[in-house]
């Protein structure tokens, strides 16, 4: 394998790690969409049950909303064109297809209290029946009959098939928006109580009831079970029309065109159709009668100003009659007629413009174009006249008088003509008015519009892989340990042997059977990837400086004395001399596997009171492992591992054995593996499988390179595939880090 030249090199150059961990950093800090979906891939279970639960809840959402129908009539609203000639404010101009304008104007009107109240009093919109509904599923509830809830589960509450309706409603002003509670007693009898009294009231259907002075009602249909609850009100007119006009919407199809939809939507398809078709008709009633009665008006003023006309007539022709007996004078000269009757022409077309201001004044303000255009045209004939005036004031005084008495008989008598006129006209028009609305399609029963109940399905399906993804990435990214082969090769050390989780190693501890899996169960899969180690170890140690390797870890409880105790198992089985030194003198507890007593002699002994090596030296038959202890705890062990006799061992024991394993403690714990590791041929760093981070392997990377010592590489322990960020997917470099077999 590789792992020896890669050993040498960084025992050769203490930098050359660095270098390659900053390489690898900067090749790791691309976005890797491989990477992503290898996360995803080995937690692909948790992703399809969090998507799983998405369509869940999504389908359960989408039955939560009741159902809406819409129904709609259509209309063409049009511009009347008039046969008479008369103005047009004299008969009204109810809709304008040359101005989009008055479509908006018209939208407001049918959406005005004007034309909605009379709909809510037709259709008693204002009469409420609601029944007591499940919290949540209430909708749900009533529109499905399956699954149907049974009747003993809170039979207050109402389900699919229950029906009720009123077809009385009686309510005076001050209980108005105070509501009965109406509950079921049993098959079409029920007993009802206004809200704020404790007085019940019997009734059935048909039978109108009296629950307290000025509210009485009637039920025309109740299909019910027993104990469901109801409640009965008068809603306030103003929220009647509310409810209305938010369910309605009035637009033209086609711009300039005059054909309006209609439409109305709801909760109830009946209702939806009844309330489209009532807006329609009173809109075109109240269309009707704004016409009449503007032309009501215009009569009205027409016949209050006619008597008045005819006694100024009378008036203006006696005064002539008497000046031309008093003065003998006949008739007028062919110049002053004339002149007389160009006066008369423009005092007529002077009456009709006034009589057109009088009726634009109430109706447009004088910053109107139509208004002020009007006033132009009327300043012209003022002009006009006032110069013809001027004219008749160079005749002769008498017939001055003459040509004003006859103006003013003839300006009379022309006034009365056209009053008289327009007012037979106008009764005509009266008589024959239309409404210019006309109904093209009645609307129909309400068809289902919605909700759409499977697009929360496909959005609870697409946020539940969302959410599922990105916790399993979030989780990936809270588990700041080593996980693979690729973050040990990143921080530039050789990966010599990924070993397994043992189950139930960590909650029995030392004691257990377990720990000397070598012994105990040879044929375990943690086993194999320990002979795979100890194969990769020969060749790596063939070309150290000495057949001796230290083992340590960046913090306790990683499982170095684990590993310890098991490769010098495997290599003492495959027939090698091997010696295992515990060499933590602080916490060391390998004698335990052992069955050696406390208070037995061991390295300490041996470094510090002189103790021979045939007294520290242990030679376990059943595993033909040499074994020495730690021996009493030391209050200076750094001291010791300094001494001469400590590097004497170190250098004499690999000429006596073929393996010296040296199992040492944490290195950020104590300075103890950087003295171990100069007397070593190889070092190897334990990491803890998604619990050693890369900063402590950093930091043990440089104190150890401080003390002059290289990590000649690292070794994952306790890998468990089924938490690892990427499962089976990411594993399979290294001794058999996703395989799943035993032997026989």
């Amino acid at each position: 394998m590789d792992s020896s030249t890669g050993t040498d090199e960084q025992m050769n150059n203490p930098l050359s790690a660095n270098t390659a961990q900053v390489k690898n950093d900067d090749e790791g800090s691309e976005f890797s969409i491989t990477d992503i979906l290898a996360q995803i891939m080995a937690r692909k279970w948790l992703v399809i049950l969090a998507t799983l639960a998405g369509v869940l809840i999504g389908t359960f959402l989408g039955q939560m909303p009741a159902d809406q129908y819409r129904s709609g009539a259509l209309v063409n609203i049009e511009r009347r064109s008039q046969g008479l000639e008369l103005p047009e404010i004299l008969v009204g101009q109810a809709f304008s297809t040359g101005n989009n304008g008055q479509i908006v104007t018209e939208a407001h009107i049918i959406r005005s209290s004007f034309i909605l109240r009379p709909v809510v009093d037709r259709l008693n919109l204002d009469w409420q029946i609601a029944p007591k509904q499940f919290p949540v599923i209430g909708h749900a509830a009533v529109r499905r009959s399956w699954p149907q809830i049974p009747e003993w589960v809170l039979p207050a509450y109402t389900r699919y098939g229950d029906r009720a309706a009123l077809d009385l409603l009686e309510v005076d002003d001050p209980l108005i928006n105070r509501r009965v509670r109406l509950v079921v007693t049993g098959e079409g009898t029920f007993e009802a109580t206004l809200s704020g009294q404790d007085e019940t009231v019997t009734g059935r259907v048909g039978e109108t009831v009296q629950v307290a002075p000025g509210f009485r009602f009637r039920l025309s249909e109740l299909d019910a079970g027993v104990g469901r609850v109801y409640s009965v009100w008068r809603s306030s007119e103003t929220s009647a029309i509310s409810r209305v006009r938010s369910s309605l919407r009035v637009r033209e199809r086609d711009r300039r065109s005059g054909i309006v939809d209609f439409v109305v939507t709801s909760g109830d398809p009946s209702r939806t159709q009844d309330v489209a078709n009532a807006v329609v008709q009173s809109y075109q009633t109240q269309n009707l009668n704004r016409r009449s009665a503007e032309i009501d008006q215009s009569i009205g003023f027409i016949e209050e100003q006619l008597p008045q006309v005819q006694r100024q007539t009378a008036e203006a022709a006696k005064a002539l009659s008497v000046f031309r007996q008093d003065a003998q004078a006949a008739e007028l000269t062919v110049g002053s007629q004339e002149l007389l009757n160009r006066i008369i022409g423009i005092e007529g077309q002077l009456e009709e413009v006034r009589y057109e201001e009088t009726q634009l004044s109430r109706r447009l303000t004088p910053n109107h174009p139509d208004y002020r255009e009007l006033l132009e045209r009327k300043a012209r004939l003022e002009a006009r006249l006032e110069e013809m005036r001027t004219e008749a004031a160079d005749l002769p005084p008498l017939e001055q008088k003459l040509l004003t008495l006859t103006q003013e008989l003839e300006r009379l008598v022309e006034i009365e003509r056209q009053l008289a006129s327009r007012a037979e006209q106008l009764n005509i028009i009266r008589a024959s008015t239309v409404s210019n609305i006309h109904i093209l399609e009645t609307a129909e029963r309400g068809s289902l519009i919605g909700p759409d109940r499977n697009a929360p399905i496909m959005v609870g399906g697409v946020l539940g892989f969302v959410i599922g993804a990105l916790g399993v990435l979030g989780l990936n990214f809270m588990r700041r340990g080593i996980d693979d082969t690729r973050a040990v090769e990143d921080l530039g050390l050789s990966l010599f042997a990924t070993i397994n989780r043992v189950q139930g190693l960590r909650s029995r501890g030392e004691s257990t059977d377990l720990y000397p899996l070598a012994r105990t169960n040879p044929s375990d899969i943690v086993v194999e990837a320990l002979r795979g180690l100890r194969t990769g170890l020969q060749f790596s140690l063939a070309t150290a400086s000495s057949r001796s390797l230290m083992i340590t870890s960046p913090s306790p409880s990683v499982g170095k004395s684990f590993i310890s105790l098991n490769l010098a198992i495997v290599s003492a089985q495959a027939g090698s001399r091997v010696l295992l030194i515990d060499a933590d003198m602080r916490k060391g507890k390998l004698r335990r596997q052992f069955n050696l007593p406390r208070k037995h002699k061991g390295l300490s002994d041996f470094l510090a009171d002189g103790a021979s090596l045939e007294d520290v030296l242990v030679s376990d038959e059943r595993t033909g492992v040499n074994f020495i202890p730690t021996g009493s705890y030391p209050p200076n062990p750094a001291d010791l591992l300094t001494s001469p006799t400590f590097r004497a061992l170190m250098e004499d024991a690999p000429k006596h054995f073929d393996l010296v394993i040296v199992d040492c403690p944490p290195v950020l714990a104590v300075t103890d593996p950087g003295i171990v590791g100069q007397m070593t041929g190889m070092s190897l760093l334990v990491i803890k499988h998604l619990e050693t981070t890369t900063a402590e392997v950093l930091s043990t990377q440089k104190i150890l390179t401080n003390s002059g010592v290289a990590l000649s590489g690292a070794i994952i322990n306790q890998f468990d595939a089924s938490a690892s960020r990427y499962g089976h997917y990411g594993h399979k470099y290294g001794y058999y880090g996703g395989y799943k077999y035993h032997y026989n």
